[in-house]
């Protein structure tokens, strides 16, 4: 198993553990009713953070692939963001003609929408690598 592969492990099994997090921290956050701009300052400076760690790291570990890892990874994000727009925007018009135009949904549902994308993206897009370097295999036996 090579590096690309172990980092889709690995960021399959981070992402599931952020979002169960998350869940958790949406579920705590809802019962409290939580609101005030204290909150979303402490939200936004812990996103930037992880955002920007994130990013760096990506940067870091993408130099190091070769030509065929860098093909794969590129291939297997675009096929994650592709599932990221699908999922968001088909939950979103589900809940939007399920519920009907005028009606109400409770204000942590955007959020569980993203969470659920996030989690979907991600899947695919480790399934994606796995599954390349999968094919590759067997060409080669």
């Amino acid at each position: 198993m090579n590096k690309l592969q172990k980092r889709a492990w690995y960021e399959l099994a981070g992402v599931v553990a952020a979002v169960i997090i998350a869940a958790i921290g949406l579920t705590v956050l809802v019962h409290i009713n939580a609101k005030g701009i204290t909150g979303l300052v402490a939200f936004t400076v812990a996103f930037l953070i992880a955002g920007l760690v994130a990013f760096i790291g990506n940067i870091r570990i993408y130099a190091q692939f070769d030509e065929r890892e860098k093909n794969i990874y590129n291939k297997a994000f675009a096929l994650a963001a592709g599932a990221f727009i699908f999922c968001t925007c088909f939950i979103s018009f589900c809940i939007f003609f399920i519920a009907g135009a005028k009606s109400l949904i409770p204000v942590y549902v955007p959020p569980a929408i993203f969470l659920f994308g996030l989690f979907t993206a991600q899947f695919v897009q480790s399934a994606a690598i796995l599954i390349q370097f999968a094919w590759e295999q067997a060409d080669e036996q």
